[in-house]
Order: structure tokens, then C-alpha cells, then sequence
């Protein structure tokens, strides 16, 4: 680690959680860009419902997501907390987003290569996660922060949107309606990994606890850009002649106030003062410095 990333809130080298990034965005690329130039030449199922929204990944991966795993790790790298609290979201966003070319699943030639960007990310993420001291995370934000505007956000819209997707389970089962594929994968992702994330990590933002602190950064970079995904999706399926999710303006909600609220959120990163030699810990710069 050098001089200005040693800096940063962690207790353990990050040099694992780099490669396993790297590798994640060698393998994104290629998927992504393979994608593009073949998904509607029969590397992609010719489903309406799914193929436009496996095309916008792919352009949102190259445009938005790549951009943003990288950009995190090199802000990272040169010490800034900022971009050590985007890292673990832009992980968790191609964790979660590629899981469902696993649960669709689309098996072609690239389907190893799908496993190994979930795989990677995944473990990329529980090893930040796990080598970031919390503590010393809260301890470098503002009081200023808005904690809990940002927490009461995610905590209502996982509450909400999930109490969408259950009445359409039990609706569904109380009418003998077979679900769709494209909702039997979106369930069990969404009920039993993103939205419990977000609620209790909401909760605990809300608290200022510092797990809260920690998994905020995280949860409002999720929020933030699978929002903006299923609205560009969405309208790429509609183009496609599907009926319009009746869904998007939640999805617009969580995609506009993630960036909002992300944005906020980083603001109230308090600015440090350089470590004296041989000196450990972390010092806010006082406000008569």
C-alpha cells in the first residue's frame, strides 16, 4: 500500500480486493462489448422482454458502471475515502446486475465468463467490506450529514418496492398464475438479497451507527445505478413493443434520489490533515487549524 492510500480507514492490505476488481473489469468489457456486437445475432435469446435489457447492461457496464468501478479503485488508491465508499457499490451493482444472466440464464459462450464476473465481484466486495474499519469511518464524516434523510430513503423504498413484488406473489399463487421468468428471477433477488441490504442498512444509517456509515456509501451507489438501469431497460423494452412496466416511476424515485442522496452523502466526508511519521490513526482537521 503507499504512502496516501495508508491513509484510508482499513486494517488489512486491499491488495486482493484490486486484482479481484481488475479481473472483474477484464471480464466486463469483454462480456459487455461481445454483447453489443453479438447479442442480437444470437448470442442473446431473441425474448423481447429480456433481450433489450441484457443490450442496456451491456451499454450501461461500458458507460456508466466500468467508469465507475475503475474511478473508485484509482481515487482509492491515492487515499481518498470518497472513492474507497464507491468501490464496494459499483462491486455490489455488477454482483447483483449479472446475477441475473445466471438466473435467466443465458447460456452461451459466455456463460463462465458471467460466473466469473459475479464471482469476483462478490468476493472483491466481502473482502472491502471486511478490511474497512467502520469506526473509523463514521469518525470521518461531518455532523452535517444526512444521515437520515439517506437512511429513511433506503429503508422506505426497499419496504415499498417489496411490498409490490410479495402482493404479486401471493396474488399470483392465489390465482394459480404462473409467474414469469423474468419475475422468477427478479424475486429472489430483489426479497432475498437487495432489499433486506437496503432496508437494514437504511436502518442503521438512520441511527448513525457505523456499520451504517459503511454500508451507505454502498447501498446509495446501488440505488443509484440499478435505478438508472431498469429506467433505460425499461424504455429500451418498451421500444421493443413490450406493454410499459407500470413499475417505472419506482425505479426513476430510486435512481434520481440514489444520485441525489449520493452526492450528499460523499459531501459530508470530512477533510483530514496529513499523518506525522511513524504516527497511527486518523485526525480530523479541526476547525481552527
Amino acid at each position: 500500500m503507499n504512502a496516501r492510500a495508508s491513509s484510508l480507514p482499513v486494517i488489512r492490505d486491499l491488495t486482493v480486493a484490486y486484482r479481484l476488481s481488475a479481473i472483474a473489469a477484464a471480464l466486463l468489457v469483454v462480456t459487455s462489448v461481445a454483447g453489443l456486437l453479438f447479442g442480437q445475432r444470437g448470442l442473446y435469446r431473441p425474448d423481447p422482454q429480456t433481450l433489450p435489457t441484457f443490450l442496456g447492461q451491456d451499454g450501461l457496464t461500458l458507460v456508466v458502471g466500468l467508469p465507475l468501478l475503475l474511478g473508485s479503485m484509482w481515487l482509492a488508491r491515492r487515499g481518498s475515502l470518497r472513492g474507497l465508499l464507491l468501490w464496494p457499490g459499483a462491486l455490489f451493482y455488477f454482483a447483483y446486475s449479472y446475477a441475473y444472466y445466471l438466473l435467466s440464464p443465458e447460456f452461451n459462450v459466455l456463460y463462465l465468463a458471467y460466473i466469473a464476473v459475479v464471482s469476483t465481484s462478490a468476493y472483491a466486495l466481502l473482502y472491502l467490506l471486511l478490511s474497512i474499519n467502520a469506526e473509523a469511518v463514521r469518525a470521518r464524516f461531518s455532523e452535517r450529514t444526512p444521515t437520515r434523510l439517506a437512511g429513511s430513503f433506503l429503508a422506505v423504498m426497499a419496504l415499498l418496492i417489496a411490498g409490490r413484488w410479495v402482493a404479486m406473489i401471493v396474488s399470483d399463487l392465489a390465482s394459480g398464475t404462473a409467474p414469469s421468468r423474468v419475475d422468477l428471477g427478479v424475486w429472489p433477488m430483489d426479497l432475498g438479497v437487495a432489499f433486506p441490504a437496503m432496508f437494514w442498512g437504511g436502518v442503521w444509517l438512520w441511527r448513525k451507527e457505523p456499520l451504517g456509515y459503511l454500508a451507505g456509501g454502498l447501498l446509495l451507489v446501488k440505488a443509484a445505478s440499478v435505478g438508472l438501469t431498469l429506467v433505460v431497460n425499461t424504455w429500451l423494452v418498451i421500444h421493443w413493443g413490450v406493454p410499459a412496466d407500470p413499475m417505472l416511476p419506482a425505479y426513476a424515485a430510486v435512481g434520481v434520489g440514489g444520485i441525489i442522496l449520493t452526492v450528499a452523502y460523499l459531501r459530508g466526508v470530512a477533510p483530514t490533515v496529513p499523518r506525522a511519521p511513524g504516527e497511527r490513526g486518523l485526525r480530523l482537521e479541526s476547525a481552527t487549524a
